[in-house]
Formats: structure tokens, sequence, C-alpha cells
């Protein structure tokens, strides 16, 4: 993702474009999976300090640009914002094995989750805000070895 791009993605969600904010989304989408805060850290050296890491990350959750979830760790992970779209859900796939964490492409969950959240909706028993899947077992590298 080049400057454009971050401008672009903070723009449709509503978040105005700073220079750390636009760094911090490079660098999610750099990543390629769920991050922690402190590997966001070690990839951003000394040009962005924790606080504002964390903060840069509570806006970008509540304004959808990326979604935090809990892996089983002690840290939540944050990535760029897929799947489940419109209704704040992602799915991750975590190996028990190694610990590595990777963003599912849940397109094909969209339609039947779209479905089950009109469902819980209509029935008044509660609003659904976010949602996420996470599945857990052993990778393909895990597997092979």
């Amino acid at each position: 993702m080049d400057t454009t791009d971050a401008r672009e993605l903070l723009a449709r969600s509503g978040v105005a474009a700073t220079a750390n904010r636009e760094l911090v989304a490079r660098a999610l989408s750099a990543a390629g999976c769920p991050v922690t805060p402190q590997e966001l850290l070690d990839r951003l050296g000394d040009r962005m300090n924790r606080v504002t890491l964390y903060r840069i990350l509570d806006l970008f959750v509540a304004r959808g640009v990326a979604t935090r979830h809990n892996a089983g760790e002690r840290a939540f992970r944050y990535c760029l914002r897929t799947g489940l779209t419109g209704h704040g859900g992602h799915a991750h796939f975590t190996c028990v094995r190694c610990g590595h964490t990777q963003c599912l492409d849940s397109r094909s969950l969209d339609a039947d989750m779209a479905a089950f959240l009109a469902h819980l909706a209509q029935s008044g028993a509660m609003r659904v805000d976010t949602a996420e899947l996470r599945f857990g077992g052993v990778c393909e590298d895990c597997l092979g070895a």
C-alpha cells in the first residue's frame, strides 16, 4: 500500500489522513497478517512512540479501518479490516503449534453471516455490532514439519 492508497482508505472511513496514521495503515498492510502493537513498533522503528500508536489503533478500530482480536495471547493483534463487510466481522486462523495468526478470506461466509445477523436483529433479542470468527488448528508449515 502506498501513501495514496492509505489516504483513500482513511478517507473512506472518515479518518483524517495524518502522516502517522498513513504510516500505521501502510505498516498494517505490509505486515500481511495480524500483528501486535509491539510488532508494529518494531517495524516502525523510532518513527512513532507507543502512546501514539495505541491511539491510532484505537481510532482505526472505532472507525472500521482495522480489526482488533484476541488470538489467545496476552496482547491483541491488529490487521486492516476485511471480510464480513458492514458487520464489523473478520475471520482468523491461529496455529496451535507455532502461534502464527493469519486473516482468512471470509467472503464465502458473508451471505450466511449477514442472514444470521439479520435474523438476530429481527428477533429483537440483541443488536450485534461486531463479529469475529477464530479458528485454531495446525498450519500448513507445521503439518509438513
